[in-house]
């Protein structure tokens, strides 16, 4: 539109010419229409120059925008490298696991006629086989009515896992077996029985640093459990501390000083729990040999109940016992689900660690939301953590 505007305006000055008028002096009219056509020339040239300005700036967004978009690329391009180098750099080795029928002496010493042929299972790490080197071991003690053999090939997956990314740090786990015909030997000397202390303690630590290449003194030993084992654990850790270098105990059997009613109500309906408790900790040396509490307040009955509680409790007396050593543990870790069925596991193992500060004795304490059970991911986020920090590797 303003071009025909211009166009008409230059056919008017012509007309004019044409018609004579011969004065060199501009007519107002002239005068108008050059204003006009230099006020639309000006206008002209400066939406030109907006135009420019905005195709200009369109150019540089655009370049702008192609430029993020290649940067983001090589970005992520550089990101799936790096993650498919890192994949390409972790290769799942696997350890293995041994199984040996071990025929105890120290079993053999009990009035049950208790089978004293007893299995150990042995996980060694991916690098055993191809190496010569010597590692630390760790022993696992597991609950009343489980399975030895469950948790080492439970633990094989986790420590399969952690052995692959950083094999600086293998042990040998070892899990041993701790059941009998009554369901469980809490890991205790007992005539009832047989002594499985010593059978722990000493013929199966002594099995494993004779057939295996393992780095044989307590600071490269170490222990631990759950529940009946996690008492086991804390039981030997603290009577042989020159054998075993660090323990860690999960949901432990540990009853609070006057709180064996608890522990009392929460067995009533088990028999079979009842029974092998007393076999090893409150026992009559003459058939029949378990001796259970009746509650009934007698004088015969009370001492009894103190037998049964010196059971999983009198932990002041077994940590004046293990101060008397004088040979400090290198780490001690305690853990229980703050939802125990046993309420009192949570009350015992919180009671042991007021102990433990008491007597100036350094230690964990971990509570988890769980059951009774033990921690989720308990190898990778507990077992293995706790003894790289405590045990010695050369």
């Amino acid at each position: 539109m303003k071009r025909i505007l211009k166009t008409i305006f230059l056919f008017v000055i012509v007309i004019f010419g044409l018609t004579g008028c011969k004065n060199d002096s501009q007519s107002p009219e002239e005068e108008v229409s050059s204003g006009i056509l230099d006020t639309m020339e000006n206008q002209e040239s400066k939406e030109n120059q907006e135009t420019k300005e905005k195709q200009e700036a369109k150019e540089n967004q655009e370049t702008k925008e192609n430029q993020e978009t290649v940067e983001n690329q090589q970005t992520k391009d550089s990101q799936e490298t790096s993650q498919e180098t890192e994949q390409e750099a972790f290769i799942l080795k696997e350890g293995t696991i041994e199984t040996v029928a071990y025929n105890s002496k120290a079993i053999a010493e009990n009035l049950i006629e208790e089978n004293t042929e007893k299995k150990i299972y042995i996980y060694l790490p991916p690098s055993y086989q191809e190496s010569e080197k010597e590692y630390p071991v760790i022993y696992f003690l597991h609950g009343f009515g489980e399975s030895a053999a469950a948790f080492v090939n439970y633990a094989k997956k986790g420590l399969n896992v952690t052995f692959s990314k950083d094999s600086s740090k293998e042990f040998i786990l070892v899990a041993v077996e701790g059941g009998n015909s009554a369901g469980g030997s809490y890991f205790v000397n007992s005539p009832i029985i047989g002594n499985w202390a010593d059978y722990t303690t000493k013929e199966v630590v002594t099995y494993i640093d004779d057939n295996y290449r393992t780095i044989a003194k307590a600071e490269s030993r170490g222990i631990c459990g759950f529940s009946m084992g996690g008492f086991g654990a804390l039981n030997l850790a603290f009577l042989y501390p020159d054998i075993y270098g660090a323990v860690y105990s999960m949901s432990p059997g540990v009853i609070a000083f006057g709180k064996i009613d608890g522990a009392l109500d929460s067995w009533k309906n088990d028999s079979r729990f009842l029974k092998a408790y007393s076999y090893a900790f409150a026992y009559n040396t003459t058939p029949p040999y378990e001796a259970i509490p009746l509650r009934d307040g007698s004088e015969a009955d009370n001492k009894l109940i103190e037998r049964w509680e010196s059971g999983f409790g009198d932990w002041k007396e077994k940590l004046d016992a293990y101060l008397a050593l004088e040979k400090p543990l290198r780490a001690i870790g305690l853990c229980y689900g703050v939802n125990d069925y046993y309420s009192w596991i949570p009350e015992g193992t919180k009671y042991l660690s007021e102990l433990l500060k008491e007597k100036d004795i350094v230690h964990t304490l971990f509570s988890f939301s769980g059951g009774h059970n033990v921690p989720g991911n308990v190898v990778e986020d507990h077992l293995v953590p706790f003894f790289n920090e405590a045990l010695l590797w050369e």
